[in-house]
């Protein structure tokens, strides 16, 4: 895109690259029965719901621009979209998410990692909260890599240990996902950790006991919720005594 590009120009292209999502996705565009929001595709209604927001953009001094339904942003990672939505009660809006910017990435995985019945957790600076958090190793995937590939390239370069043993657990789910599929979730006995990745934000490594788990649980120390998802599965599959 260019920097001149009118705006009528950026609101073709950004409909557009949302056409082009629906074709590749069109599970992501689906409306099951009983859908509390139904994606709507119609020019008119998403032109309806434009114009709406572009007027209540113009009376704070929000650019209108921000009021385009489409594609609103897209970099190799993800491609976030605005959507024209019609409630139940017939009224029309406007949701936000995020997809894959396409089929070369995948939500990826995440992996409860433990070594000699301790469960590895790194520091990992994030910047959506421009703050650190204790987690498990996770990451997208990339083309061509099924989850369980993810699984142990993200053990190999965040904890630099070997996979000996996986485990899927299941999906998580959470609002707001990025990208919009479903991550997959690991148990995973490794080999020592030796390394840090240091670049992707990782300064601290830690083994801690089930028990001393479950104190930084209930401390609150750690609040990411692919770790305290992977830990409530793992417990519930019994594949740790934590206790």
């Amino acid at each position: 895109m260019s920097e001149d590009q009118t705006p009528s120009a950026l609101r073709a292209w950004r409909l557009s690259a949302y056409d082009g999502l629906r074709r590749r996705r069109p599970d992501r565009f689906a409306n099951p029965p009983g859908a509390a929001y139904e994606i709507v595709c119609d020019p008119g209604a998403q032109a309806q719901v434009a114009g709406q927001s572009a007027e209540w953009n113009r009376a704070r001094g929000v650019p209108e621009q921000y009021a385009d339904i489409g594609v609103v942003y897209q970099d190799p990672f993800i491609a976030l979209i605005r959507d024209a939505v019609r409630f139940r009660s017939g009224g029309l809006g406007a949701y936000i998410r995020s997809l894959p910017a396409d089929d070369t990435v995948t939500a990826g995985a995440a992996v409860l990692a433990v070594h000699g019945g301790k469960v590895i957790l790194i520091r990992h600076f994030r910047h959506a909260s421009r703050g650190w958090h204790w987690e498990i190793p996770r990451g997208f995937g990339t083309a061509g890599e099924d989850r369980e590939a993810t699984a142990r390239r993200e053990v190999s370069e965040e904890l630099g240990a070997k996979v000996l043993a996986l485990v899927a657990l299941g999906h998580v789910s959470f609002e707001g996902g990025v990208p919009g599929d479903l991550p997959q979730v690991f148990w995973a006995e490794v080999t020592e950790p030796r390394q840090l990745e240091a670049e992707e934000g990782i300064d601290e490594m830690i083994a801690v006991t089930p028990a001393g788990l479950d104190e930084m649980i209930a401390a609150g120390q750690i609040d990411d919720a692919f770790t305290l998802a992977a830990v409530s599965l793992a417990r519930a599959r019994g594949l740790i005594t934590w206790r």
